[in-house]
């Protein structure tokens, strides 16, 4: 540093990228140094690929995912009404119920559900109730442990919370959630879809009796919106369970032909260019869904792929030709992606069945079990427990991956399962199980086991 009078500053570029800056302030000279980019265009590079076509289709595409949320929920009228009951007590200064929803996939559970909570939230700021509610939804695909769920519920409360994912007991989790919700004077909702792949279902039984154990007080509360595929999923409970929760159950049935044109063109009208698609086009998208499964997600995907197809094409409208394409690639994709997202011992289970299907048509649970087994000591996983491996073949089941048959063999036989994949199937099964690095190891591995019933 040396003496000066006045402020004064000089800027000299150097080599690299830098630039002193030298100050003159209050008789002092201070040399600083900060980081500037420095940008040269290259106009050799070719950034035409990302100008807009003329035979753009797509203007908004997020309306086609599953994240977008409409204002209005088309042909489920009936269904918003049950969903919004779970709520009413909140309004009689009582708690809300727990619900339970099956439907097939795609039939509107989750929308609902999160278009239901949205509305509930934006009633209680008209309307106070002297408490904080809010809702969390968890995918159980992803989120499937107790303590993963609990700390999701912590992290979201308490986004810089000091309590870690892993290594404390189950009691401090529940008691650093709860103490979380006294003190922020808040009550949660959680939607928990896919709740068929809860690992335990003690979280249920323990969330349903926190206020009955004065565990949450002064009107706050945890209360579950459990959505599944299959209406089976209850019969695996146990009786305290769903004694404990008293749920009310909701059923959604599948869209047909007319919900899922509607449903088409009011996401059309937003997401298209006008005049890409006619009616009669919609018509066939929508007909083909719901005869095959009435999966609204599955149609818009095969919409959002046929504009794709169109636009690669040059083509300003989409055709009948573009759907059925879309309709075949959708239906491969799904496949993949669905087994993509199991967890890893599904996965595993799943492997074991295609492996013992090589060499013949159904399968028992015995000789999956012990395949399973196999593989996990191959990739030196813990397998888990054989009604583990048993509850992953229903779950399985519920998703249409597998085929199950029950077959009586008298008295002394007993009744075995039989298991089974539609041939068709199996490549798509293992493109998506083989995508899991962990188990591409397992493509050569053929162990030899001994079957069981």
């Amino acid at each position: 540093m040396r003496r000066g009078g006045g402020v004064s500053s000089s800027f000299k570029k150097d080599q690299i990228g830098h630039v002193r800056n030298r100050v003159v302030c209050a008789g002092y000279s201070i040399v600083c140094r900060e980081v500037v980019i420095v940008t040269t265009f290259d106009d050799s590079i070719d950034t035409s690929i990302f100008d807009e076509s003329e035979t753009r289709i797509i203007i908004r595409g997020d309306v086609l995912t599953t994240e977008y949320i409409p204002k209005r929920l088309i042909g489920r009228d009936e269904q918003i009404k049950e969903v919004a009951g779970l709520m009413r007590q909140l309004f009689r200064h009582g708690f809300p119920n727990n619900g339970l929803i099956f439907g097939v996939s795609g039939s509107g559970k989750t929308v609902v559900s999160k278009f239901v909570l949205r509305s509930l939230i934006a009633k209680l700021e008209q309307n106070p109730i002297g408490i904080n509610v809010d809702w969390i939804y968890i995918h159980c695909k992803k989120v499937y442990t107790q303590n993963s769920i609990l700390y999701t519920l912590i992290k979201y409360l308490d986004p810089t919370t000091k309590v870690k994912k892993t290594g404390y007991s189950m009691d401090y989790y529940y008691d650093s959630l709860f103490y979380l919700m006294n003190t922020k004077n808040t009550a949660l909702i959680v939607i928990l879809d896919e709740i068929d792949f809860l690992r335990s279902e003690d979280v249920l039984y323990n969330f349903s009796r926190a206020v009955a154990n004065e565990e949450l007080k002064d009107g706050r509360f945890i209360r579950v919106i459990g959505l599944s595929n299959s209406s089976k999923y209850e019969a695996r409970l146990d009786n305290r369970i769903i004694s404990s929760m008293g749920a009310e159950k909701i059923n959604f049935p599948a869209y047909n032909t007319d919900d899922l044109f509607h449903i088409l063109k009011d996401r059309i009208d937003l997401a298209f260019a006008p005049g890409s698609i006619d009616e009669d086009t919609i018509i066939k998208c929508a007909a083909d869904t719901a005869q095959f499964s009435g999966d609204v997600r599955k149609a818009l995907r095969v919409l959002h792929t046929a504009a794709t197809i169109a636009e690669n094409e040059k083509s300003h409208v989409i055709s009948i030709d573009h759907i059925n394409v879309a309709e075949n690639k959708v239906q491969k994709d799904q496949i993949i992606e669905s087994v993509v997202k199991l967890p890893v011992h599904h996965k595993i289970v799943l492997l074991s069945i295609v492996k013992l299907m090589t060499n013949n048509k159904a399968v028992t649970t015995g000789s999956v079990t012990a395949m399973y087994d196999a593989l996990c000591r191959q990739i030196a996983r813990e397998p888990i427990h054989r009604t583990g491996v048993s509850r992953c073949i229903g779950s399985l089941e519920m998703q249409s991956f597998v085929n199950t048959v029950l077959v009586n063999k008298g008295a002394n036989g007993g009744i075995t399962r039989y298991i089974s994949i539609p041939t068709e199937d199996i490549s798509q099964l293992k493109l998506g199980i083989y995508a899991d690095d962990e188990l591409e190891e397992l493509r050569e591995c053929f162990p030899m086991i001994n079957g069981g019933e």
